[in-house]
């Protein structure tokens, strides 16, 4: 149902939102009808602390087959196809950086980065043929400052792979949705949310399989 609290425009497309209401978890959204992003209204995102503790929590490690599993048909759908090996950016890599080891298993050189346990910020010095960010663009609270950032970083002919779990295009199955559940996930995507960000980063929209994995590529 709609909510009281006042919606901002879409930080994706500048369009006029709407509010999305769960009053049962006491959260609102601000839903673009245009793009499709939804935000969780700022008063709701978590704190630092708050935020970390739910990373701590995550087994995301070699030994977690399935999680490994995951991460290899990433890297056969969304980088292969794109790019041969090359320098790469684990951006988001957090405290088990799978990824990170698996692009090094494939031929890349890579380097790795994480707001709260890889800070080393001389990464964002170098340029990339191709950076990975899976399972973080539900966590940025500003993902048009940070595409632009990551965008200014790639090689021409270099490409961003994403992977985040889109919005299901209806209400009712949004707000029953578990991905949303999670305290750290504050923005949710479509396939056209995407194609605007590519615009507006100056990247091209590569490839999307519409579910989960975008490719945006530089030039």
């Amino acid at each position: 149902m709609s909510s009281k609290r006042p919606s901002a425009d879409c930080i994706i497309c500048k369009s006029a939102t709407r509010s999305l209401s769960d009053e049962a978890l006491n959260i609102a959204y601000d839903v673009c009808p245009e793009c499709g992003y939804t935000r969780k209204k700022a008063c709701f995102h978590p704190e630092p602390a708050a935020e970390k503790a739910v990373y701590d929590t995550h087994e995301n490690t070699m030994e977690n087959e399935g999680y490994v599993r995951m991460l290899e048909d990433f890297l056969d759908r969304a980088v292969h196809p794109f790019h041969a090996p090359s320098h790469a950016l684990d951006f988001g890599c957090g405290p088990g950086p799978v990824l990170y080891e698996l692009l090094l298993r494939r031929g890349f050189s890579v380097r790795r980065y994480d707001p709260y346990y890889y800070p080393d910020r001389s990464v964002f010095t170098e340029t990339y043929g191709v950076i990975t960010a899976t399972e973080v663009y539900e966590h940025l609270a500003h993902p048009l400052e940070e595409t632009k950032r990551l965008a200014a970083r790639l090689e021409k002919g270099g490409i961003l792979a994403v992977m985040t779990k889109f919005r299901p295009p209806k209400d009712e199955d949004f707000l029953t949705w578990w991905y949303r559940r999670d305290v750290s996930h504050i923005g949710f995507f479509t396939a056209e949310a995407f194609r605007v960000l590519a615009k507006r980063t100056e990247l091209r929209l590569r490839h999307t399989d519409r579910e989960k994995i975008v490719v945006l590529q530089k030039g």
